[in-house]
C-alpha cells in the first residue's frame, strides 16, 4: 500500500503542478502559490473527517518543517520555469527529490533488499533519461541554480514527514501546507508582487491547491504504511509533469523519454517487489 500511496501522491503533485504552472503564465508564480498552498492546507484539513487523529507537537514540528521545504521548493520550480526550461530543472529536481527521502528512510533503518536497491537505481536512471531527453533549453545556469534550490526544498519537504505516526492523521499534512502558504506570503510582501491571482486564474490556483493537498495526505499515508516504497514512489512526480507537459501543453516528447518512463515503472515495480 505504501507504494501505492505514494504513486497517488506522485500524480497528484503533477496535478498540482499543471494547474500552477497554467496560473503562473497569467499571473506570476508567487500569487498562485499562495492560493495554492492556502487551498491546500483546507483540503488536508478537510481529510481529518475521514481519518480521525490526534495531532502530536512532533508530528505538527515535522510538518512545519516540512511545509519550508515545500514552500521553496514550489515557488523556485515555478520561478525556475518562469527562467529556463523543464528540461534543465527537471534533472536536479528529480534526482535530489529521491535521493534525500530515500537516504532518510535508510538512515533511519529501513530495510533495503538488493532487489529493491537495483530498482531505486533504474528509477532515478529513467528519471534522468526523462528530464534530460528533451532539447536543450535556454537559461542554463539560472536553470541549475532555481533547480537546485527546488529540489533541495522538495527533497527536505518529502523526507521531514517521515517518521511521522499514524495516530496523526492528515495533521502534518495542515502544518506542512500552512507554513507553506504564510513563506509564499512573506515572499511575496518582501518582492512586492501580487498576493492574490485575478479573475479567473483564481479557480486554476484553487485546484493546484485542492490536488497539492490531496498529494500531501497521500505521501503521509504511505510512508506510514512502508516508508521505503511510498518514499521512492512519491518522489516520482517529475515523471509525472513531463507527461502532463507533452498532453496538456505541447511540450515535445522524444525516444529517450520514453524509454525512461519504461525504466521508470520498471524501477518502481522493482521497489515493490522488493
Amino acid at each position: 500500500m505504501g507504494a501505492l500511496f505514494g504513486a497517488l501522491s506522485s500524480l497528484s503533485v503533477g496535478m498540482s503542478e499543471m494547474f500552477g504552472r497554467r496560473g503562473a503564465r497569467a499571473t506570476g508564480v508567487l500569487a498562485v502559490s499562495v492560493v495554492s498552498q492556502g487551498v491546500a492546507a483546507l483540503a488536508a484539513f478537510g481529510m481529518l473527517l475521514w481519518l480521525p487523529s490526534q495531532p502530536t507537537w512532533p508530528d505538527l514540528g515535522r510538518g512545519a518543517v516540512s511545509g519550508v521545504g515545500f514552500g521553496v521548493g514550489m515557488v523556485a520550480y515555478l520561478g525556475g520555469l518562469m527562467r529556463s526550461s523543464a528540461t534543465v530543472i527537471a534533472p536536479m529536481v528529480a534526482t535530489m527529490t529521491v535521493v534525500i527521502p530515500f537516504g532518510v528512510a535508510v538512515a533511519g533503518g529501513a530495510e533495503m533488499t538488493l532487489l529493491a536497491a537495483l530498482g531505486v537505481g533504474v528509477a532515478l536512471v529513467g528519471l534522468l533519461f526523462i528530464t534530460t531527453g528533451g532539447s536543450v533549453g535556454s537559461g542554463m545556469r539560472a536553470g541549475l541554480l532555481w533547480g537546485a534550490i527546488s529540489g533541495l526544498g522538495y527533497g527536505v519537504g518529502l523526507a521531514a514527514l517521515i517518521g511521522t505516526s499514524s495516530d496523526s492523521g492528515s495533521w502534518p499534512a495542515v502544518a506542512q501546507r500552512v507554513v507553506a502558504c504564510l513563506l509564499t506570503v512573506v515572499a511575496a510582501m518582501v518582492v512586492r508582487s501580487p498576493v492574490m491571482p485575478r479573475g479567473a486564474v483564481r479557480w486554476v490556483a484553487l485546484w493546484s491547491g485542492v490536488f497539492g493537498g490531496i498529494a500531501s495526505v497521500l505521501y503521509l499515508l504511505g510512508i506510514q504504511a512502508d516508508v521505503l516504497p511510498a518514499a521512492v514512489t512519491g518522489a516520482m512526480f517529475p515523471a509525472i509533469s513531463v507527461a502532463i507537459g507533452r498532453f496538456v501543453f505541447g511540450d515535445r516528447v522524444r525516444p529517450v523519454q520514453v524509454l525512461g518512463l519504461g525504466l521508470v515503472l520498471t524501477g518502481v515495480a522493482g521497489v515493490v517487489a522488493g
